[in-house]
């Protein structure tokens, strides 16, 4: 029996080879940890045995249960988690960590079912946390920590951010990695055997909808080249995969390290990253190309140079036509994220973001729109803070925060534009004939999808978008059928809806 359970809680859109990455938070968390105890790691999201094994560790009396959690439906999830261990009755202690926890660390240790939160990363933490618990030392010391004791909730002094090129590499023996492996949506080929690998932590930039600001303080820091080369070496080797996907905030940062990655991976796998455009049309994309970059993710946002400067994006609209440009002289498949809904935000300035969109497909044939979402203020974003001064109404407790997700247009502001943020983010997904057709074809398993149905639509679409027709009873009708066809398919609407990429 393990010393430490760990459980990586459902989120809800939980789809084998579309959604589900290896659990990398658990995996950091007992990098250090597992060196000198036991750790089982639990994954709901593929064992549909959970339960059973949760109940036969806690016979044992583990030192604690660790849970992460993600701000929407994994809490829900993982409440029902942790009341299994307190029904337990055992002395095992329910921690808690993650983004969703480390944001609000108070608010997440006033819950009956939540004993101690590690704030922040917890490789570190988390051991120091499971040799006081087992020597049974004041948790006061523990740095990165909240909890509550005689009625007071304790929150010690942060920890110190580690070097990453002296990290261990992560146990992948503990959970099963076949189960990880496939295309995940990001590479063109279903038959693709790919993992996440992360090569950097923070951003560096002041998006007021990010809450990368207040979690890494607009600090990045990274592996150097050459420990990154030979981490994902080992990982393509030992699990033979032929590509892998850089799940850093922003790969681009050090643009000399990108471009030796690049040279030492020299085309051996295919790889896919998350980049700024302002950094994307500086570096040396060719070199990148060669390197085997057949991907990348970039947030775009809005079409609007005012937006952009409101939301602190830190770009501007030419620079993002100018990136575009550059993507297109390569083979390397962009595939762009917008939002809307932002505060002040007009008619008009939504509009030139649709106008965005189709300038960039239209000046790079590769290039694909994820999708457009509406805004959702998380919480530990500068928007949460404004949002809630103009009226939205917060979550304050674990249960509520559970129903908190991207599909939940809840914000004060965009209740009169609803019907055309609907439309707008129904027909994103409909504007990219062959996306669709791929998508759909994928999502349905393999059955055929009809051509010209794929075809219409993509160019209807594209039309009413130039015409910026939004309003018609017609999007509404198209968006039920589809919604019906999903429901029909769970891996059909998490497919549709994840935003991700296909060939």
């Amino acid at each position: 029996m393990a010393d430490i359970v760990l459980v990586f809680p459902k989120t809800g859109f939980d789809i084998k080879k579309v959604t589900i990455d290896l659990p990398l938070s658990l995996l950091s968390a007992a990098s250090l940890v597992a060196r000198d105890y036991e750790v089982k790691i639990i994954d709901q999201r593929i064992n549909s045995h959970w339960e059973e094994e949760l109940e036969r560790e806690l016979m044992a009396e583990p030192l604690c249960v660790g849970i992460s959690s993600l701000t929407g439906p994994q809490i829900e999830f993982g409440l029902k988690v942790a009341k299994i261990v307190k029904e337990a009755k055992t002395k095992t202690k329910v921690v808690w960590g993650g983004v969703h926890a480390t944001l609000l660390p108070e608010q997440t240790v006033q819950h009956s079912l939540v004993d101690i939160v590690v704030v922040g990363e917890g490789e570190l933490t988390f051991r120091n946390l499971v040799i006081a618990l087992d020597k049974k030392k004041s948790l006061v010391d523990v740095k990165g920590i909240a909890f509550e004791e005689d009625g007071k909730i304790i929150k010690t002094e942060p920890e110190s951010p580690l070097d990453l090129n002296e990290l261990p590499e992560l146990p992948y023996d503990l959970v099963d990695v076949n189960e990880y492996i496939g295309s995940q949506g990001r590479f063109p080929s279903e038959e693709t055997r790919s993992l996440i690998f992360i090569s950097s932590r923070g951003c560096a930039w002041a998006c007021t909808f990010c809450c990368n600001p207040r979690l890494c303080k607009r600090h990045w820091r990274s592996m150097n080249a050459e420990r990154t080369y030979e981490r994902v070496m080992s990982l393509v080797e030992r699990y033979n995969l032929d590509a892998v996907t850089f799940h850093d905030e922003e790969f681009l940062v050090g643009k000399t390290r990108a471009e030796r990655i690049a040279q030492l991976i020299g085309g051996k796998f295919k790889w896919w990253i998350q980049g700024r455009m302002q950094l994307i049309k500086d570096i040396d994309l060719v070199q990148l190309e060669k390197g085997g970059l057949c991907a990348v993710q970039p947030g775009v946002e809005s079409g609007s140079d005012r937006i952009l400067k409101l939301i602190k994006k830190g770009e501007t609209v030419s620079e993002m036509l100018e990136a575009n440009r550059h993507l297109a002289e390569t083979d390397i498949r962009p595939l762009y994220n917008f939002m809307m809904g932002f505060p002040t935000e007009t008619y008009e300035e939504l509009m030139e973001s649709v106008d965005l969109a189709l300038k960039l497909l239209e000046e790079n044939h590769k290039a694909q729109i994820s999708g457009f979402y509406v805004l959702v203020p998380y919480p530990g974003t500068e928007i949460f803070d404004l949002a809630v001064k103009q009226g939205f109404d917060a979550p304050d407790s674990l249960e509520q925060w559970s129903l908190f997700n991207r599909q939940h247009m809840r914000t004060p502001w965009i209740q009169d534009r609803l019907p055309i943020f609907q439309s707008i983010m129904v027909s994103s997904k409909l504007i990219d004939e062959t996306r669709l057709r791929t998508r759909l074809k994928a999502a349905f398993q393999g059955l055929p999808v009809p051509l010209f149905f794929c075809k219409y639509l993509g160019r209807f679409y594209q039309r009413r978008w130039r015409r910026h027709i939004f309003k018609s009873r017609f999007d509404t009708f198209v968006n039920r059928i589809l919604l019906s066809l999903f429901s029909l398919s769970q891996n059909a609407f998490v497919s549709w809806w994840a935003g991700k990429w296909s060939k």
